[in-house]
């Protein structure tokens, strides 16, 4: 099981919210890797970390979940059928389905859960528009149902849905009216496509995903820019660009950030050196392998580990 990172805090609710202060219990708290607390409509602001075979019980909502993929291959499970999500994938679902959770990859798989309770969304002001949102997606959102989203051709979804997926994961919490903020933009968007809007898709956007997939694909070989830009069928200039106009950031930043993700799931294995991390990630020394964690996390390898440790 992974290494635990539950809050110790409430959830929170809206001054002067009617309903229960607590939100319904976690039926299952076996892979919980992470919780924050967020306010009404918002509940269970949850990552779940899945190894290898791993296969869920069945279980449902009394509301609507938004359940997606951050590290994948992943499968859900549900009476409709059997659904695989890489990274950036979610599903819409409906009160009352079943569903489970089951991993045939080689690694452990990350999820991002966020319960909707649309029928009691809280104390918000009329013009900030929650309460139709909500009223909206309940009668969309019918008891039962699946709805698939991707990030993969929409930026603007794509750009907030990692960034929920950064605050939930961050080692020290933001600001909760900046998660609040980003959690909104979310729920707003997601209302947008389920009523049929479609965004405007940038023209490079297509190529800037094709550099993405392969960096996730490729996430434990050492790559040069250059290598990239061949394997995509771009000039190394032209690829650069694309990215960095499609996630506001440079490929092997963006490929770094990925190798650390991977890094701070493989630290929390006792079975593997810091030295054994590196090389796993394609990292040419245990040097620089050190330096590039440090760099991204405050922290040492040996550091972040032994806080994992004390965490137990």
């Amino acid at each position: 099981m992974t290494r635990q990172r539950r809050s110790t805090e409430p959830a929170a609710s809206a001054p002067g919210d009617p309903m229960p202060e607590t939100p319904p219990v976690l039926q299952d708290r076996s892979y919980l890797a992470y919780l924050r607390p967020t306010p009404r409509p918002f509940l269970h602001f949850v990552s779940g970390h899945f190894p290898p075979a791993t296969r869920t019980q069945p279980h449902s909502h009394p509301c609507i979940a938004l359940h997606g993929c951050l590290d994948g291959p992943l499968t859900l499970c549900s009476p409709q059928g059997e659904n695989s999500l890489e990274p950036g994938v979610f599903y819409l679902i409906g009160p009352g389905l079943r569903h489970s959770w089951r991993n045939d990859g080689r690694h452990t798989a990350a999820t991002l859960s966020l319960l909707l309770d649309t029928a009691h969304p809280g104390h918000w002001p009329v013009g900030a528009g929650i309460h139709s949102c909500c009223r909206d997606l309940a009668g969309r959102v019918g008891s039962g149902s699946l709805t698939r989203f991707s990030t993969t051709s929409d930026r603007e979804l794509h750009h907030s849905y990692w960034l929920a997926a950064d605050h939930l994961t961050a080692e020290q919490p933001r600001e909760p009216l900046v998660l609040v903020g980003v959690l909104l933009a979310l729920l707003g968007q997601v209302r947008e496509r389920i009523g049929g809007a479609r965004p405007t898709v940038p023209a490079d956007l297509d190529a800037a995903q094709t550099i993405r997939r392969l960096l996730l694909a490729r996430v434990r070989d050492r790559l040069s820019l250059g290598e990239i830009a061949r394997e995509v069928g771009m000039s190394t200039t032209r690829a650069k660009e694309v990215f960095r106009a499609a996630f506001d950031c440079g490929i092997m930043t963006y490929f770094n950030h990925l190798k650390i993700w991977q890094a701070k799931r493989l630290l929390a294995d006792p079975a593997l050196s810091v030295e054994q991390v590196g090389h796993e990630l394609g990292f040419s020394s245990a040097s620089y392998f050190g330096r590039a964690f440090l760099k991204h996390t405050g922290k040492t390898p040996s550091e972040y580990r032994r806080g994992e440790d004390r965490k137990e």
